[in-house]
């Protein structure tokens, strides 16, 4: 399964939903936020909570995403090396090249690999590595804080 993720930002990622059509439909699990539905994929939604997104991640044999924080710590997290499509101001996909900046450093790492370009993104999701066993980490505070946050824990 190819699990795709655009994050919750509100401009849309429509360069990235559309470059989808060239993926195997049937292998497409696609959270697309404010943009307009794939043309095809197995299953599209336009948001998750996030117990669903972990499950997402968790079931993924790759993981395409934009170059959002949590959903690459999310996605290594999980053992992958992720295929990151930056969203770009000069597209209307954000307000600044944060995400660029980003994925420079964790891309010299070879903690994800980067697709530049729409025409990049087939052979990226064809050369993914294979995933590896998940990171066991145990959360601090900080975490435990936020992950309680995102899925409601403890709120009346």
């Amino acid at each position: 399964m190819i699990f795709v993720t655009v994050g919750t930002h509100q401009q849309p990622f429509e360069r990235l939903i559309r470059a989808l059509d060239d993926l195997p439909a049937e292998e497409l699990v696609v959270q697309y936020g404010y943009a307009e539905p794939p043309a095809s994929a197995a299953r599209a939604v336009s948001f998750m909570s996030f117990p669903e997104m972990l499950e997402a991640f968790e079931a993924a044999d790759v993981v395409v995403t934009h170059a959002g924080v949590g959903s690459i710590l999310c996605a290594t997290n999980a053992g992958h090396v992720p295929i990151v499509v930056p969203r770009l101001k000069r597209y209307g996909e954000h307000v600044d090249d944060h995400q660029v900046h980003l994925i420079r450093e964790l891309e010299r790492d070879g903690r994800v690999r980067v697709a530049w370009e729409m025409d990049q993104l087939v052979d990226a999701v064809a050369s993914a590595p294979p995933r590896t066993a998940p990171v066991q980490r145990r959360p601090g505070p900080l975490q435990a804080s936020v992950r309680a946050a995102l899925t409601g824990a403890g709120v009346q």
